[in-house]
Order: structure tokens, then sequence, then C-alpha cells
């Protein structure tokens, strides 16, 4: 008997699920789980052809951006010279 090792490859994002689930799991028993929970698929499925499982990603909380209401960034028209200013003061 032989000991194999598979990599499974999955999106920490996408496979949110499967991801938690294989993190809550204490290290010595990873390989014991997701061996059962094979076994339980092919038990399920009763080994014949492999269904294929559609994959319904879970949507990431995406943070809403709040806009602002943009500011008129135009710096006010200053008086050219003392009368101007002095004509403005006194109305």
């Amino acid at each position: 008997m032989a000991n194999k090792i598979y990599q499974l490859q999955y999106d920490d994002e996408i496979d949110r699920d499967i991801h938690e689930w294989l993190n809550s799991l204490p290290r010595s028993r990873k390989a014991e789980m997701v061996r059962n929970a094979i076994r339980f698929y092919l038990h399920a499925t009763n080994g014949t052809t492999t269904p294929i499982i559609p994959v319904v990603p879970v949507a990431a909380p995406t943070e809403q951006k709040i806009e602002k209401p943009k500011r008129n960034r135009k710096r006010p028209a200053l008086p050219k010279d003392e009368s101007e200013l002095n004509e403005k003061s006194a109305e």
C-alpha cells in the first residue's frame, strides 16, 4: 500500500464554504475528513456518472462608496485693485 498525495486547488472567495470548513478542522484530521466527504459523495451518487454540481459563487461583501458632493474648487474672484475692493465693501 502506498500513500498518495493529491493537492486540491480552490479559490478562498468563491469556495468560501470549503475554505471555512477546511480551516475549522484540526490539521491531523483534514485528510480523513476530505476522504470521508468524497466517500459520502460517491455513496450519495451511487458511484455512477459524475454529476456536475453548479457552483454558486458567494458574493463577497462590497464596500459601497458614498459619493461626496463635489465642491466648487474655483477660487473667488478677487478685486484687481483697491478701488474695486472699496466699491464691494460699500454695497
